[in-house]
């Protein structure tokens, strides 16, 4: 509902000269359009981070290598849309000049706020402005309940500790991990946002997206015949595009994300290798102690 506000309201005011107002020497190419398209799409990658939070809860779902692949598809297209449509319909009422430079223009934190205000009024903005905040609750949520699942899955396998795995005695969801991974996220909100967004970013552009572009290379070379529900089409392009574009993405991203996230990756992997020695597992052994 709050989405659908935006964009409806957005069309019914929608005014070309502002939405196409492009500032002088826009499409010239230059090394800073490259990095403020690095910039820019390190927060439209943060944006869209939920379309695949139907993986953390893949045991259950039915007929997961169908309905998953699909979900994630439906997702990307639903939000591509939203998210296009739902800036459009913004800066087609509201300028944006009247928020860039973000740095220290208070107006830059309340951009749909304001777009509310320029056409209903201060009290329609402010019961809107508690929407909002009402939808990034549930959204936050939503990931919550998604994200709880890692720990619990990992620990269930015997590769973290015991004791997230753990379930609620009446509820069956895994509280001590949901609990845990709350409270987490209750601390990041004391940083900057723009710290915390690019710092999570870029490490999971290493741990995760290019670790599965090249896990994914490995898997079909170590295991050919192995039995696939689906499959890459025009493999392995699509693998390449992707690596290219996640590398860009975090070469882009800053100095100061950049070795959080390379950190990050070098501290997780000390944490692994001592598990696994005193675990016993690879490549320390084949396999773990009881």
């Amino acid at each position: 509902m709050t989405v659908a506000a935006v964009i409806v309201t957005g069309s019914m005011h929608f005014d070309p000269k502002l939405a196409f107002d492009f500032p002088p020497g826009a499409f010239d190419f230059s090394w800073g359009f490259l990095l403020g398209l690095g910039s820019a799409s390190l927060i439209g990658v943060y944006d869209y981070l939920g379309y695949y939070d139907v993986c953390y809860i893949g045991d259950e779902v039915s007929n997961p290598g169908k309905v998953i692949p699909r979900s994630i598809l439906l997702s990307l297209a639903l939000i591509a849309a939203i998210y296009f449509t739902m800036n459009l319909s913004v800066i087609g009422v509201v300028s944006w000049r009247d928020f860039v430079p973000a740095e220290g223009n208070p107006k830059a934190d309340f951009m749909v706020s304001l777009f509310m205000e320029k056409v209903y009024g201060r009290s329609a903005a402010v019961v809107f402005t508690l929407l909002v905040l009402w939808t990034t609750f549930g959204s936050v949520f939503a990931l919550l309940l998604g994200y709880s699942r890692i720990p619990y899955a990992a620990a269930q396998d015997g590769y973290f500790f015991k004791v997230f795995a753990r379930l609620h005695p009446t509820e069956n969801f895994p509280h001590v991990s949901l609990l845990v991974m709350g409270g987490v996220s209750m601390l990041c909100c004391l940083l900057p946002l723009e710290l915390v967004i690019s710092a999570l970013v870029t490490t999971r552009i290493l741990v995760q997206f290019i670790g599965q572009v090249v896990a994914v290379v490995v898997l079909r070379w170590r295991a050919p015949q192995m039995e696939r529900p689906y499959r890459i089409w025009l493999y392995p392009i699509p693998n390449l595009i992707a690596l290219a574009g996640w590398v860009f993405i975090f070469t882009t991203s800053g100095t100061i994300p950049i070795l959080v996230g390379l950190g990050m990756l070098v501290l997780g992997m000390v944490f692994f290798l001592v598990w696994s020695y005193l675990t016993s597992r690879w490549p320390f052994g084949p396999t773990g102690r009881a």
